[in-house]
């Protein structure tokens, strides 16, 4: 009997560290995709933002905004951070175009025609009408003011590239070729975060957590312990994944899933 005893004992301590060690969120619904789609994230409201046939859309139960412009070519980019001021980054054609809340155009900066002229490389929304701007030509990363139309850098030139980057308001964060994770923020500071571990996309979601997409697996990593803790979703093949305000969208060929995900407190 105390043989069995103990034998349950260590039956439940193993689960119990098994679950310790994965994250399990919550399914709450999937929905099936009508077309071929790249998927490009989600706002707080419920919308759905998705390129399908080089068409930026704006999708929510039966109701849709769309946006096409063709003569920019492909869509690289969309930040969603602001709904009122959507920023679609065209890179073959050097351009950004600025949408508001209904996808109706509000602005377009072609970037070969600033002073000085920047070859983008990366872009998004910074704070006070500006975007960040990774210029390749010069290798630096800085502000573009959308009412003066004036550039200013922040960084020093690097050749190290960037591999991925993300923003917000009050910084820019970027990998450079060989993993290596840097922080930027409005006045020129440069913080080093260390090197991450190989990941097909990434998605910083709290001060010192991220989310990485390693092939069809994807891992909560802390930044400042630098352990990595899977995520247990049930498909087995995803796309891409996007993360907001405790909902953890993934994209499949056929679907895209939201999940409740409630992380631990770093």
């Amino acid at each position: 009997m105390i043989r069995y005893l103990a034998l349950l004992v260590l039956l439940f301590a193993s689960l119990y560290a098994t679950a310790q060690e994965a994250l399990l969120p919550v399914r709450i619904m999937a929905t099936p995709k009508a077309t071929a789609q790249r998927f490009m994230g989600t706002d707080a409201f419920g919308w759905e933002y998705v390129v399908a046939d080089n068409e930026f859309r704006k999708v929510k139960d039966d109701k849709a905004y769309k946006y096409r412009n063709v003569a920019l070519g492909d869509i690289t980019r969309a930040d969603l951070q602001n709904p009122l001021q959507i920023v679609l980054f065209y890179k073959k054609f050097n351009t950004v175009v600025l949408l508001d809340n209904q996808l109706n155009e509000t602005g377009v900066v072609n970037f070969n025609e600033t002073t000085p002229p920047l070859m983008a490389d990366a872009v998004g929304l910074a704070s006070q009408n500006r975007l960040w701007v990774y210029d390749v030509t010069t290798q630096q990363t800085g502000l573009f003011d959308l009412k003066k139309n004036s550039y200013r850098t922040l960084t020093p030139p690097s050749n190290s590239g960037l591999t991925w980057y993300q923003n917000d308001y009050n910084y820019f964060y970027w990998t450079d070729a060989s993993g290596a994770f840097y922080t930027l923020n409005l006045f020129g500071s440069v913080t080093s975060g260390g090197t991450l571990p190989g990941f097909n996309n990434a998605q910083l979601i709290a001060a010192n957590t991220m989310l990485l997409q390693q092939g069809n697996t994807l891992v909560q990593y802390n930044l400042a312990t630098r352990k990595a803790t899977p995520v247990s979703i049930v498909e087995k093949s995803f796309t891409a994944f996007y993360y907001k305000e405790g909902i953890l969208s993934i994209f499949t060929n056929s679907e895209i899933i939201q999940y409740k995900l409630s992380l631990p407190r770093e």
